[in-house]
């Protein structure tokens, strides 16, 4: 029996993995919705169905659902902005709520919605959208939307979203109000006295054993917050540089976070060529390099801010996919990496789950 499941969304379509013997050894599907971008897949813990948010320049964005692990799939409901102002793009996250049937997606242009029917129809969570914030709102170099989404899954009223270049915001209404998260961030696209207003925002992920914990990766640094971002505190110091995209959390330590440094905003790349995974055991105080197995010479190549994995096992697996089309796993919480996947189309979004 298959240990482990793996969803590699690329701009050229969609492949699923499972694997056996400790992780280690790995069987994959023909390449799915071959030619669509996808940016994001994610199988739903509560109910194993599997989530794919696809685009196509000529036929737009869909939502396909597969209920037997990506054998077959369905389109579902489609988020759409009610104004007649906004056109829907593509949808950048998708995220179970912490009750049955309830859903969230993280959309560009940068908005909020929600489905109570299980993604048969969806309503936009106004009260984000028309924040007095909004307005200073800025596309990055992806655009401008929302792709990171943090749901309490013992409390359906607690969230917390971020996104480029909006910054974070909390609500423990369900979405009715939110509250920006932004103090002790830096923006350095911003004025001085507006910095607090839209920090560009890479990923970020809380901690499910831990409430008030989050860990993000932002334009500008690598921070922490104990107290659901009221206050931000600033982990980068040991890491080679303060850009990055990727992140990912080991969810039964909330002191153990990890991330991918890059060069700088203008390479996008891995300092010197040389692929380095960062992790911290003691919350952001120091840093260990873990390499083994990965390219130490001649990586010029990026990694999304979707493309870093876990699967919650013991030890840690961690999956991590690359612009160049590679896909490397490890199956000792990044200790060592093998090579498990190549000659794939840019890969956008990794994300993996452990076999009952």
């Amino acid at each position: 029996m298959a240990e482990a499941g793996l969803l590699v969304s690329t701009r050229k379509g969609l492949l699923v993995g499972r694997s056996s013997a400790g992780r280690s050894e790995w069987e994959w599907s023909g390449l799915q919705f071959s030619g669509w971008v996808i940016n994001y897949t994610v199988r739903d813990a509560r109910s194993g169905a599997i989530w794919c948010a696809a685009h196509h320049e000529q036929w737009g964005a869909r939502l396909h659902r597969s209920d037997d692990e990506g054998a077959t799939w369905r389109e579902t409901g489609m988020p759409a902005f009610a104004d007649g102002q906004r056109s829907l793009e593509s949808v950048w996250t998708i995220e179970p709520g912490a009750r049955d049937g309830l859903l969230f997606a993280g959309v560009m242009p940068a908005a909020l919605f929600r489905s109570d029917d299980d993604g048969a129809s969806w309503q936009e969570i106004e009260s984000l959208s028309i924040h007095p914030f909004s307005e200073y709102w800025m596309p990055g170099a992806a655009g401008l939307m929302f792709h990171h989404l943090n749901v309490d899954q013992h409390d359906p009223d607690r969230l917390v979203v971020g996104g480029s270049a909006t910054g974070i915001f909390a609500s423990y209404d369900g979405g009715k109000s939110w509250e920006p998260r932004n103090s002790g961030l830096r923006s350095d696209h911003m004025p001085p006295d507006l910095q607090h207003m839209a920090p560009c925002v890479h990923s970020m992920f809380a901690h499910p054993k831990q409430r008030g914990r989050i860990w993000q990766q932002n334009h500008f640094g690598q921070y922490r917050s104990d107290d659901d971002g009221e206050t931000w505190i600033d982990v980068g110091e040991g890491l080679p540089g303060e850009f990055g995209f990727a992140s990912a959390i080991d969810p039964s330590d909330p002191d153990v976070c990890y991330y991918i440094p890059l060069d700088s905003d203008q390479s996008r790349m891995p300092r010197g060529g040389s692929l380095g995974v960062y992790r911290t055991s003691d919350a952001g105080k120091t840093w260990t390099r873990l390499s083994a197995g990965l390219p130490q010479s001649g990586f010029h190549q990026g990694i999304f801010r979707h493309a870093l994995g876990q699967d919650g096992g013991d030890p840690l697996g961690l999956y991590m996919g690359s612009t160049g089309g590679e896909v490397y796993a490890s199956n000792d919480a990044g200790e060592r990496w093998s090579l498990i996947r190549s000659h794939l189309a840019p890969v956008t979004a990794v994300r993996a789950w452990r076999m009952e």
